[in-house]
């Protein structure tokens, strides 16, 4: 089950980035095709397996590949705190909750993590770095992180 599409508007001018945006949500549409089939116990595994990782993981990329550019220092940290706001919320206030079998935190995680997601990327990835790249010229090699 798809909840997200990848779509035109969600690319950015980068593609390693776009790439690893594509792995996350196909992982996110995998918790959904679990949840689908019945499998409750491994869309949780997943989402804070593989989901809540690769995403920790994508941000420190991003950030890293902006800093090795020189995307504009008050953008650099407003996106680092979107992305810190992100880590910590999933972290320190739904996922011990899940961890304790809170379906009703799972469910929000969920949400969460889809309309997060979505806007972030086509407000801040898109129209923030990915112009910032295109104005400027600049192209970034295409090395992506693994899940």
């Amino acid at each position: 089950m798809e909840i997200i599409k990848w779509s035109d508007d969600l690319k950015s001018n980068v593609n390693a980035f776009n790439e690893e945006h594509k792995v996350l949500i196909n992982t996110i549409n995998q918790v959904y095709t679990l949840l689908n089939e019945g499998k409750r116990e491994e869309a949780k595994k997943t989402l804070m397996e593989k989901v809540v990782s690769y995403t920790d993981k994508h941000f420190k990329h991003e950030e890293e590949v902006m800093e090795r550019y020189n995307y504009p220092k008050e953008k650099l940290e407003g996106h680092k705190k979107m992305h810190r706001f992100f880590v910590k919320y999933l972290l320190e206030t739904l996922a011990p909750e899940i961890e304790k079998g809170d379906d009703r935190k799972f469910n929000e995680a969920l949400n969460f993590i889809v309309g997060w997601l979505i806007m972030h990327i086509k407000n801040m990835d898109v129209k923030g770095y990915g112009k910032w790249y295109e104005e400027n010229n600049i192209e970034v090699p295409d090395e992506m992180i693994k899940i």
